[in-house]
């Protein structure tokens, strides 16, 4: 099934849904569909960066892994 989910980091649209991992061509978070469930400060196996600090580096215009995001 092809659902629209948003990155749980920026919002961007991504293809898929819950049960699905997904890349987010933006920001780069792989979406695991369980964000929720994490503590914001938790790194997970897949992304290696808690939530939080992801959130904090795309609010500064920077991708999870600190380097400048894509244009859009």
């Amino acid at each position: 099934m092809n659902n629209k989910v948003k990155c749980y980091i920026c919002g961007t649209e991504l293809n898929g849904d819950d049960s699905l991992v997904d890349f987010c061509p933006y920001c780069d978070w792989t979406y695991l569909g369980w964000e929720r469930e994490l503590d914001p400060d938790d790194k997970d196996n897949i992304n290696h960066i808690s939530i939080r600090q992801a959130k904090e580096n795309v609010s500064k215009g920077l991708n999870i892994w600190g380097e400048p995001l894509p244009k859009q």
